[in-house]
């Protein structure tokens, strides 16, 4: 995905999961070598929970990002499909 998005290699998993556009589609999980479930969740589950969708921090850095975090919510009509959901939007 780095490629497609023009940037430098991640350094790691949990670092390419810290710039998904939402916090709470940031999550990713992997079993570890005993078979024990692990949940990377760069910025926590609250978002998850509360059924907040909003931009993480890296989608807020620049207007370029910000807009196609605006441009996937929208085709996205998690508003429609999910009753209850919240979205926010960047200023």
């Amino acid at each position: 995905m780095h490629i497609v998005s023009k940037m430098p290699p991640y350094l790691s998993f949990v670092d390419a999961i810290s710039k998904f556009p939402e916090t709470s589609t940031a999550l990713g999980v992997k079993l570890d070598a005993f078979d024990n479930i692990i949940l990377t969740a760069p910025y926590g589950i609250k978002d998850v929970i509360t059924m907040t969708v909003k931009p993480t921090s890296y989608f807020m850095e620049d207007k370029t990002r910000a807009a196609i975090y605006r441009k996937r919510v929208e085709s996205k009509n998690w508003k429609g499909i999910w009753e209850g959901v919240q979205i926010v939007y960047p200023k």
